[in-house]
């Protein structure tokens, strides 16, 4: 049976934000566990909206021939920006944070790309959780300021 590794990706969303470096690392983290779990089916998780850290991270899945997987509460289903095409869907809960814990319980990596006040909090879970669990777990966190 093939080995799974799910890569969490979280950060800026509808906020202003310099999409090209935020790919670069991206794209960077995304190459570099591909190329070291090259025995693992790779999925790549994220908040299934169509816009911001989200988007480009599908995109670069998509480059890369990895499993996209929307992973949101109900909220997600109504967005203006629309949703990415993925393909695999997990919605829980109704708004945006209720689905959180189960979020971070499905993945083994986590990559931040800047972001708010959601994403420092499925940080300091993804640290929680995982630590507590004695779990082999990665954090990548890039600090990307927002634009004005």
């Amino acid at each position: 049976m093939q080995k799974l590794l799910k890569i969490g990706v979280i950060g800026y969303s509808g906020r202003p934000f310099d999409k090209s470096r935020a790919k670069i690392e991206l794209e960077k983290v995304i190459k570099h566990l591909s190329t070291i779990h090259k025995d693992k089916t790779i999925e790549i998780v994220s908040g299934y909206t169509n816009i911001g850290v989200p988007k480009i991270a599908y995109l670069i899945a998509d480059e890369l021939n990895l499993t996209t997987v929307g992973f949101s509460a109900k909220e997600a289903l109504g967005v203006d920006c629309g949703l990415y095409p993925v393909k695999k869907i997990m919605i829980i809960g109704e708004k945006f944070g209720d689905e959180s814990e189960a979020f971070i319980d499905y993945i083994n990596v986590l990559i931040r790309i800047g972001g708010g006040n959601q994403s420092l909090i499925e940080v300091a879970l993804f640290k929680d959780k995982k630590a507590s669990n004695n779990l082999d777990s990665l954090l990548y966190e890039v600090e990307l300021e927002e634009l004005k």
